[in-house]
């Protein structure tokens, strides 16, 4: 009896140590991440000086679950592009652009072998904060795409954070402005049926999802 009790306290300590598996929709969690860009105009001139800022708590809102999970030093691989939509086969590279980053954060220009270029880089994480924010200047007139999303749910999936079920990955979204249209009727516009048809058919999983906002400039 004394080897019994032995054993079953020893398999009470085990499985307390083994993470809880369990059924999630989807198979991922989908975190929801705050940015905002300002002002929040359907059109822009030359010059005019436009504001990406997302700064949030390391206290995350989990959409698929309705929690709240603390996530520290977590990364969420961001990334910005820019395209211009009217026109057809323009490979976006910030030409028509002027970006301003502080040095404090690392995010930076990536080419992709097409010849696209993005902002790829990460969050600088503080005092239980994620901040990333870096300024956009039009150079010329123009319909653009602009987008900034998170590839946590391909190359960061597995991280790990407290309250976890160790058979759920992780995945991100982020919510800008607040989940207003975000001129998201100007894809309408675009002569590419990428933009006018492809993105429109599903809103939420490829303009939503991925912080989508469209605007003009004009001279």
């Amino acid at each position: 009896m004394k080897y019994m009790g032995i054993f079953l306290m020893f398999s009470v300590f085990l499985n307390s140590c083994i993470k809880e598996k369990c059924q999630i929709a989807g198979g991922y969690y989908e975190f929801e991440i705050p940015a905002t860009l300002t002002p929040a105009k359907d059109t822009f001139h030359i010059g005019d000086t436009i504001t990406f800022i997302s700064s949030f708590s390391d206290e995350l809102y989990e959409r698929i679950t309705n929690n709240i999970y603390k996530l520290e030093s977590i990364r969420f691989y961001p990334e910005t592009s820019i395209h211009r939509i009217d026109t057809i086969g323009k490979i976006d590279d910030f030409s028509e652009f002027e970006i301003i980053i502080d040095s404090i954060y690392d995010y930076n220009f990536f080419s992709y072998s097409s010849g696209a270029i993005t902002l790829v880089g990460d969050f600088f994480y503080n005092a239980n904060m994620y901040k990333l924010d870096f300024k956009i200047i039009p150079k010329i007139p123009g319909l653009f795409f602009f987008r900034h999303g998170l590839g946590i749910g391909s190359y960061g999936e597995n991280q790990d954070f407290d309250g976890k079920c160790s058979n759920v990955k992780i995945d991100g979204a982020v919510k800008l402005n607040d989940g207003f249209d975000n001129n998201i009727e100007m894809l309408n516009d675009s002569p590419d049926s990428h933009y006018n048809e492809w993105i429109l058919a599903k809103p939420q999983e490829r303009f939503y999802k991925f912080g989508g906002y469209c605007f003009y400039v004009k001279e």
